[in-house]
């Protein structure tokens, strides 16, 4: 080895590579960026659009520019004007696939007395039991299952004599 040892080489390599990166970052953006007064002079040179300019604005055009509308310092009035013109094109007015979602389901047909005729059967086992017994004191239930087994019961067989012990 030449005296050096592995951290101090380390070190003074990376110390040069980032002088060198900062070096070239510096040149790339000298010639990126134009000097701030000549995109002032730019932005000086063309007015601002006016609401007289929006109304000048056409919907088939398909080369209309609207950047100049958004442009800074620009009247919010005159930016607000140019984006209503330029959503009242028919091209954003296109449903997309979740036109099933625009409907107001709060509001549902009623329902028929035919369908209300096939549910009546739903109150008996639904209805909890304090209610069940007023139900059937109102007549609006017939009799619970459970009656209505003990009767076929009784009619189809007679009763079973006791068994004496």
């Amino acid at each position: 080895m030449d005296g050096e040892s592995f951290f101090r080489r380390w070190a003074r390599r990376k110390a040069a590579s980032e002088k060198a990166s900062e070096k070239a970052n510096a040149r790339a953006s000298a010639r990126a960026a134009p000097p701030l007064d000549d995109v002032d002079a730019a932005a000086e040179l063309q007015p601002l659009p006016t609401l007289e300019d929006v109304q000048r604005l056409t919907i088939d055009s398909d080369c209309a520019d609207y950047a100049p509308f958004f442009a800074r310092g620009a009247d919010p009035v005159v930016r607000r004007a140019a984006l209503k013109a330029l959503f009242s094109d028919p091209h954003f007015n296109a449903m997309d696939g979740l036109d099933v979602y625009i409907g107001d389901y709060t509001k549902h047909a009623p329902l028929t007395p035919a369908m209300l005729a096939a549910l009546q059967h739903a109150r008996g086992l639904l209805a909890p039991a304090d209610t069940q017994d007023e139900l059937e004191r109102t007549g609006d239930i017939d009799d619970k299952p459970e009656d209505k087994a003990e009767d076929k019961t009784e009619d189809s067989a007679p009763p079973a004599p006791d068994p004496q012990p």
